[in-house]
């Protein structure tokens, strides 16, 4: 019997959705467990999730789009089991998986849902990049331009002049002032505008910004 019929087996005897590669390594040698997982993917039968963790699929006849047997949800919560880790609601759809002390870097995409890691090194960053409330007490001092464009990349924010934004800028030009903002300057603005940033947390970081740039003059 090949290998992808005997997995196929034993994926169809296992009661939960979930399958990690590590379960089914016994199987086979490293390069056939892979071929075979390959060929359950072709078929429909699983779909991969991430690094080493595969879900129970089927394929539609008629669309042949290949879908998870339950939902994102069901599929997170058993995968948290399966990895040690919590699942958490972080709001806006978004579906956490909290590691505690275990830094797990594997990615994992379940359909049209968004499941994000946090473990206990990542986690106060994490808890100010979702909006909760934070003392800008403990906004950083170093490296502020690359957590300030982590955050707006996180909310998928970016900065688009608007006309009065063009305005300013004419009229300071033609005034002889050559003084611009810049992109990390313009990252504040766009964050403060999408709300993701209070007009006191903006002012905040844009003091700790410039101040490390003088510094490093």
């Amino acid at each position: 019997m090949k290998l992808a019929d005997r997995m196929r087996q034993s994926i169809r005897r296992r009661s939960g959705h979930v399958v990690l590669r590590a379960e089914l390594a016994p199987l086979g040698s490293a390069s056939q467990v892979s071929e075979a997982l390959k060929t359950l993917q072709r078929d429909g039968e699983l779909l991969r999730l991430g690094a080493g963790v595969y879900a129970k699929a089927c394929l539609d006849e008629s669309t042949h789009e290949v879908t998870p047997v339950v939902n994102v949800e069901t599929l997170a919560r058993e995968v948290a089991r399966k990895l040690k880790a919590q699942v958490k609601d972080g709001g806006d759809g978004t579906l956490v998986l909290d590691t505690g002390d275990r830094r797990v870097s594997r990615k994992l995409a379940l359909g049209q849902g968004t499941v994000q890691y946090v473990n206990n090194r990542n986690r106060r960053t994490f808890t100010a990049f979702n909006g909760k409330p934070w003392d800008s007490a403990t906004f950083p001092t170093t490296d502020v331009g690359n957590y300030v464009r982590r955050l707006a990349g996180f909310h998928k924010v970016r900065y688009v002049p608007t006309p009065a934004d063009k305005w300013a800028e004419t009229v300071t030009r033609l005034a002889g002032d050559e003084v611009r903002s810049g992109p990390v300057q313009d990252l504040l603005v766009a964050l403060k505008r999408a709300g993701k940033l209070t007009k006191d947390d903006m002012a905040k970081l844009l003091v700790n910004y410039l101040r490390e740039r003088k510094q490093g003059v």
